[in-house]
């Protein structure tokens, strides 16, 4: 994978140097990969996790564990994981202003799916408030 990244970063680079030596894309890929072959062995090992376990174990690094249901309800209120909550409350009132019920009486089914959505924020926004401790 970090391979990749490193052709998609070189391609895009060098794309002006290619063109002007008269190389193709291809063939400048299939010497970089060569070259990559003869130095570190087979591109068919694309398993990063005995690199990474190794660094962790070395430096003791554990990455935070990201909570899914934490992830669901940042979404369910339209923010990206770690808004502030200031964030989370000013987008807990703009929906439930727009799910309000009373707001689509004139509809059943719009009131229906109103009530289920404003459930939804309503989860969201107390799991989120005892998060951060409010």
């Amino acid at each position: 994978m970090l391979f990749d990244r490193l052709k998609n970063i070189i391609r895009s680079t060098t794309n002006d140097l290619l063109e002007k030596n008269g190389l193709s894309d291809d063939e400048y890929m299939k010497a970089i990969e060569d070259e990559y072959e003869k130095e570190f062995g087979s591109l068919g090992n694309n398993d990063s996790t005995s690199y990474s376990s190794e660094f962790d174990t070395e430096y003791e690094f554990t990455a935070p564990k990201a909570n899914p249901k934490e992830r669901i309800y940042y979404h369910t209120l339209g923010l990206e994981q770690g808004a502030s909550f200031e964030q989370v409350k000013t987008a807990y009132k703009k929906l439930m202003k727009a799910y309000h019920p009373d707001r689509h009486q004139a509809d059943p089914k719009k009131q229906h799916w109103a009530v289920e959505q404003s459930q939804k924020v309503n989860e969201a926004y107390s799991y989120l408030e005892k998060k951060f401790g409010k």
